[in-house]
């Protein structure tokens, strides 16, 4: 029996786009179309599709459009995959990796990456064996030379050599200082209450300058913003370099120290309108990969 293009688009459709594991698109096919299909013929389904996009060089075009952009955000999370990733090759000496733990490079974990333009229009999936520097940094298309958004990451740090920068997600640092003004005691970790405060401003003011048709904020309310920053860090350090905690520093010595070395890419956003503030967009756009790995078993 011969399956045509309605049957194959039905079966990608359901399990590509709506999630739906193959055995149960399958029964589904099965009971609305009145032709049955096995589990097996649906998972070949979209491996056809797959290669027909491959064989028509949508890869390289979705490449080269998202190497044309100015902006890009970038995420990645772990999956489950039926084959074991490969061990990735030992980094080269001196070039730390933020996976080694304790000097040693950590085995391959399998990832997706998603790669986006900050409206959503592109998205771009990619299975990457580890999320080493070298695996995570590969994804981002070689072309690129414009400003990366991610979420605190150190692996994409070493692209600096070749964009133009990295804007750090604001929503995740505020996620963190929450997770810190939480630990007490007292009112002595008020100082990353201060940093939330200090960052829904920036993007407040950035958002009021941008409805203005302005381009860049007044100097002195970012100069403001920057100096109360500073001041915060300097607190949130002063008062957790000494506290004692079960497993190494303590989170809100952690964190101060880095947000002083990440100072310049956090407020990237405050001095380039191009750039938001968040990379909530490819967290978004992980939610599919997630969602599927969730219904489908592996």
């Amino acid at each position: 029996m011969s399956y045509g293009p309605v049957l194959n688009a039905a079966a990608v459709l359901l399990t590509a786009s709506g999630n739906v594991p193959a055995e149960r698109t399958a029964q589904v096919m099965g009971m609305l179309l009145g032709i049955e299909v096995s589990a097996g013929w649906v998972d070949k389904a979209a491996s056809r599709v797959n290669a027909q996009l491959k064989a028509a060089g949508f890869d390289d075009a979705m490449i080269a459009a998202l190497a044309a952009g100015g902006v890009l955000a970038a995420d990645e999370t772990p999956v489950n995959v039926l084959d074991p990733a490969p061990q990735p090759a030992p980094a080269p000496d001196g070039a730390n990796d933020p996976e080694d733990k304790d000097g040693k490079a950590a085995a391959g974990s399998p990832h997706v990456l998603i790669v986006r333009t900050p409206d959503g229009r592109l998205t771009f999936l990619q299975a990457i064996g580890s999320r080493r520097k070298d695996s995570v940094g590969g994804g981002i298309p070689a072309a690129f030379t414009g400003y990366l958004i991610t979420d605190g990451y150190t692996g994409y740090q070493h692209l600096l050599t070749k964009i133009a920068g990295i804007q750090q997600c604001a929503q995740h640092v505020i996620r963190r200082c929450r997770a810190v003004e939480k630990l007490g005691p007292g009112g002595v970790q008020n100082w990353a209450g201060d940093i939330i405060t200090i960052l829904q401003e920036a993007h407040r003011a950035v958002e009021d300058a941008r409805a203005r048709g302005s381009t860049a904020l007044d100097q002195q309310v970012l100069d403001d913003l920057r100096e109360r920053y500073d001041t915060a860090v300097r607190s949130g350090i002063i008062h957790n370099r000494l506290r004692d905690w079960h497993d190494g520093n303590h989170p809100g010595y952690s964190l101060g120290c880095w947000l002083r070395e990440y100072k310049e890419q956090v407020f990237l956003f405050t001095r380039n309108f191009t750039v938001s503030w968040t990379n909530n967009v490819s967290e978004r756009g992980a939610k599919a990969a997630k969602r599927h790995q969730a219904v489908s078993g592996y």
